[in-house]
């Protein structure tokens, strides 16, 4: 079986090959090509004998992994972050890279990612496409705002971008430089709103082909969108043997620095996606309005202290998550009397 360690870059990718029944001195070889299909395939196809390949998780990576897989008996796709310390001393370059990949490779000792398929990739990509639209438009709306009170305006309806507001703002008067600012804002603004909407309405028919989006949506105050980047990023819930591990893969668990007698917690990780974070916290405004169960929970947390207030909702997003693994796990709709029970 030959090992081959692959350091993928934009341009080029340096290959090593490594054959562990080759007499010594012999085992390593080394090659660097463009990072091109066909170079791919020109480099795999010499290959006479079977093997495995190993690469860095990385904007490419799906694209490698389509021409890998094919040719290799097994692909994996390693986490940098997480390669032993043995091999971090001070020396660092492509072919040691690429070298390390494929020894660990060999050992068995490489630290993997969960990899999804070309489509939940797409998925989850298209919603980290959303958040950005979503906080581009938000910078805008700033904006606006910055400019209405440079000159004292306030609005007197209930928002400026519904569409008495809107009319009241495009009925404003500024001065030349301004008045220029906000035509190109509202043009911005307008902009973004339909692409918004083409992209939401994609997500919304991706959606609809998965059932599991819909189970999540029984829980009060999860809407779409927040559901959707669950289940993508979930990819497969028996992945995560239980519920504090699938709340850390998320990032919501508290940290921990403890020695001896003495435990210290500290803020969340913030590890995984941050685009799930994101949605959870919006969503919690809206749970605990909506549930009974996590208003005492929210109400626990936070103890009447306006200081406490981020941290319980932090703490609602965290409960939402265990609650979504139950109903993923069991297949089960949300159930309120299994709160502080297996669901919670």
């Amino acid at each position: 079986m030959l090992y081959v360690g692959m350091d993928v870059h934009q341009m080029s990718t340096v290959f090593c090959f490594f054959d562990p029944a080759a007499p010594k001195g012999h085992a390593y070889r080394t090659l660097t090509r463009p990072t091109t299909g066909e170079a791919y395939g020109q480099v795999f196809d010499s290959l006479s004998e079977p093997f495995q390949a190993a690469f860095e998780v990385g904007a490419q990576a799906q694209w490698v992994a389509s021409i890998v897989r094919p040719r290799a008996v097994e692909v994996q796709v390693a986490n940098p972050s997480r390669i032993p310390w043995l091999f971090r001393d001070g020396r660092k370059n492509d072919r040691m890279d690429a070298r390390k990949l494929a020894i660990l490779l060999r050992l068995k000792q490489l630290p993997t990612v969960h990899f999804p398929p070309a489509d939940v990739s797409a998925w989850r990509a298209l919603i980290n496409h959303r958040r950005t639209l979503v906080q581009r438009r938000t910078r805008t709306k700033n904006q606006i705002r910055s400019i209405l009170r440079a000159f004292a305006y306030r609005c007197p309806h209930k928002s400026c971008w519904s569409r008495v507001g809107q009319a009241w703002l495009q009925s404003l008067t500024f001065d030349a430089g301004r008045g220029l600012m906000m035509r190109t804002l509202f043009d911005e603004l307008t902009f973004l709103e339909e692409k918004l909407a083409q992209v939401e309405q994609h997500l919304d028919t991706i959606a609809a082909t998965q059932p599991q989006v819909g189970l999540l949506r029984t829980i009060p105050g999860i809407g779409p969108r927040t559901a959707e980047a669950v289940i993508a990023f979930t990819d497969v819930v028996g992945r995560f043997p239980d519920r504090k591990r699938f709340a850390s893969y998320f990032g919501m668990t508290p940290t921990e620095n403890s020695s001896g007698l003495v435990r210290r917690h500290g803020h969340i990780s913030k590890h995984g996606p941050s685009v799930v974070r994101w949605v959870l916290n919006e969503a919690a405004y809206q749970v605990i309005r909506r549930c009974r169960a996590l208003q005492t929970s929210y109400a626990r947390v936070h103890r009447g202290r306006k200081d406490r207030k981020k941290k319980a909702l932090v703490a609602v997003g965290c409960k939402v998550l265990t609650i979504a693994y139950a109903m993923m796990r069991d297949g089960l709709a949300y159930d309120e009397t299994r709160i502080g029970g297996t669901a919670a």
